[in-house]
């Protein structure tokens, strides 16, 4: 009965007062919606990984959606190496210090933008972390105007990170890409020269989620 309860005061259940019968809402199917989204986003982008992961076998490849604010991995790929960054899938990633982050984020209205640093706040995770709302700004604007953002050491100390948009048939950033390797298995030079492959991959994978490039 609590669960019950605690299900239709989140509004994923209605409750006929008449009979006593629960029944599904609406709010439900939406998250049921969302789910399936993802699920096929991502059986277009994982073959894309996997060929990545050849090219660059010392790299983590991650895949994530942005979900009522949160940055959440929804598949990955490891590196041949170890120690590794466990983004395990259902794991859910600061906006603020990751390139993913700040891809899913960098197109949002300002006024949502600044709900979810009021909400989440801008923690330091490392030296190198964003921490004010400006910088912050700054950076996500170079992100749109570059289509890829990095993270360099901003949420784990010597892992960096660039990630990149996958778009649909509105052009809407529905999910994003990234390559991420500590710097003892590649250099910042050796991440920088993965950048144009990455990119021309979200376009190709953005092209078969239906977007017109």
């Amino acid at each position: 009965f609590r669960m019950l309860s605690t299900m239709v005061r989140a509004g994923y259940l209605e409750k006929d007062e008449k009979s006593g019968v629960y029944s599904i809402s609406l709010k439900f199917l939406t998250l049921s919606r969302k789910a399936l989204m993802s699920l096929e986003i991502r059986r277009v982008v994982m073959p894309f990984l996997e060929m990545l992961r050849t090219r660059y076998p010392n790299g983590n490849f991650n895949l994530s959606v942005l979900y009522q604010g949160d940055v959440i991995v929804i598949d990955r790929i490891d590196s041949v190496n170890l120690p590794r960054t466990y983004f395990t899938p259902g794991k859910t990633l600061p906006f603020h210090a990751t390139g993913l982050g700040k891809v899913l984020t960098c197109e949002l209205p300002e006024e949502e933008l600044d709900a979810m640093i009021e909400k989440k706040g801008l923690r330091a995770f490392t030296p190198n972390t964003i921490t004010t709302p400006e910088a912050l700004k700054k950076e996500l604007e170079k992100a749109r105007s570059q289509h890829y953002a990095t993270d360099r050491g901003e949420f784990i100390p010597n892992d960096n990170c660039n990630a990149f948009p996958l778009r649909d048939s509105s052009s809407r950033i529905i999910a994003a890409i990234s390559i991420a390797a500590f710097e003892n298995y590649m250099s910042l030079a050796e991440l920088e020269e993965t950048i144009p492959v990455l990119a021309e991959t979200a376009r190709n994978i953005s092209f078969f989620l239906g977007h017109n490039i």
